[in-house]
């Protein structure tokens, strides 16, 4: 499997964390800045480059700035964006702060089609959202195991496919899908150490192959790089 790991440009949210407000005036499920839509188009310009490998499967988390990110890239690739719903960021989808949080069911079909008419939305999504789990703040071992499981599906359908899978998603997610292909469980869930990734970054890795020499027999998984973002210009920078 080929995979590349996509996170989504710069939120609403991100401004808040950036500024010490992490809660304070959060959404449950934000949208892009206008920084963030730029840097999804200079990905989208990296994979015109030639800079990128170019992916010829997408999928996507059905949060909205995750969506958002898809429509540059998504009309690079000329390809659809399937969506996968167990893709969504660590906690979960819910209103308010996390010591009281308010049900929230996130965007439904229709208004995913409408941010992306390339969507392809799973029969798990329905106009009145996905999110069906309630007041409910994902614990980090529970996301650790989401993680854990969505590597595995995404191995057991693209393992001895050679296609180029992107999937563009969240930080936090990305933490888990990175050490699951690692087999690198955290205690209790916890991703320590943390592994940064900035709006639009990317990481590549591929499973299923020999170590390159000297390190012949070392694993059958390649990580490439972590943390990529020289699409981006530095003024164009966010985390």
């Amino acid at each position: 499997m080929k995979l590349l790991l996509i996170r989504h440009g710069q939120s609403s949210n991100n401004v808040l964390t950036a500024t010490g407000y992490a809660f304070e005036g959060r959404s449950a499920d934000p949208l892009l800045t206008d920084l963030g839509r730029v840097q999804a188009g200079r990905l989208a310009q990296a994979f015109a480059d030639g800079r990128l490998p170019r992916p010829q499967v997408l999928l996507c988390s059905p949060m909205v700035r995750a969506v958002q990110t898809s429509v540059p890239v998504s009309e690079e690739l000329d390809v659809p964006v399937e969506l996968v719903t167990d893709a969504y960021e660590v906690g979960g989808l819910y209103g308010g702060m996390p010591g009281a949080p308010i049900a929230v069911r996130g965007a439904g079909a229709s208004r995913l089609r409408e941010v992306n008419p390339r969507v392809v939305v799973p029969s798990d999504i329905g106009d009145d959202g996905w999110y069906d789990k309630g007041e409910f703040v994902e614990a980090p071992a529970q996301a650790q195991d989401r993680g854990f499981a969505l590597f595995a599906e995404l191995e057991r359908r693209f393992r001895d496919d050679s296609r180029v899978i992107g999937l563009i998603c969240h930080e936090w997610i990305i933490q888990y899908l990175l050490r699951a292909s690692m087999s690198a469980a955290g205690v209790c869930g916890v991703p320590d150490p943390w592994i940064a990734m900035m709006n639009t970054a990317t990481t590549y890795l591929e499973t299923d192959l020999p170590a390159p020499e000297p390190y012949e027999g070392a694993g059958e998984t390649v990580i490439h790089w972590i943390n990529r973002f020289d699409h981006l210009r530095s003024e164009e920078l966010s985390h």
